[in-house]
């Protein structure tokens, strides 16, 4: 495992992953109806849930299942080898390098209950609504507790540890 960071952590591997991360944004923000889809959403209720499969249409639910399946899988792949490469690459303690796949988790188990709640569909289970619902926000949660970390991480070891000190009590 630590052969196949170490081979992606290289310069030009993390260069075609961000584009490919690039990608398959503009891909997902093409194909999915964003206003709709359950996997950007936040604390979204079980009614909320089935109220937007509605919304979409019986064709809207056929490609959203096929887009989470063909682009959203592939997506996850990609932003979990980025995140874990940039975690090798450039942080000395590697507790962060749970998170990529913590998130890449949570975001296939969100996937797998938006596929129930697709093919049940128009028979509704505020269960599995809930579940799911769980899964996406937990999935958010977690990006954003990383977020943070890593860009504090950065900002602590690359930018201020490059500071010249100013001593001011002179």
């Amino acid at each position: 495992m630590k052969a196949i960071f170490r081979k992606l952590s290289k310069s030009s591997s993390l260069l075609v992953l961000l584009v490919l991360f690039i990608l398959f944004n503009l891909l997902l923000n093409y194909f999915m109806t964003r206003d709709l889809d359950l996997d950007v959403r936040f604390a979204y209720s079980a009614n909320e849930a089935y109220d937007s499969l509605k919304s979409m249409g019986p064709k809207v639910r056929e490609n959203y299942l096929i887009v989470i399946w063909a682009l959203d899988t592939a997506y996850m792949v990609v932003y979990l080898l980025l995140f874990s490469s940039f975690i090798a690459r450039f942080m000395k303690s590697k507790a962060l390098a749970i998170f990529p796949f913590l998130v890449f988790i949570l975001d296939l188990c969100e996937n797998l209950m938006v596929t129930i709640l697709l093919i049940k569909f128009p028979v509704e289970s505020h269960v599995l609504g809930f579940i799911t619902s769980v899964f996406t926000t937990s999935k958010w949660l977690v990006v954003g507790f990383f977020s943070v970390s890593f860009i504090s991480y950065l900002i602590r070891n690359y930018v201020l540890k490059n500071q010249p000190n100013l001593n001011l009590n002179r």
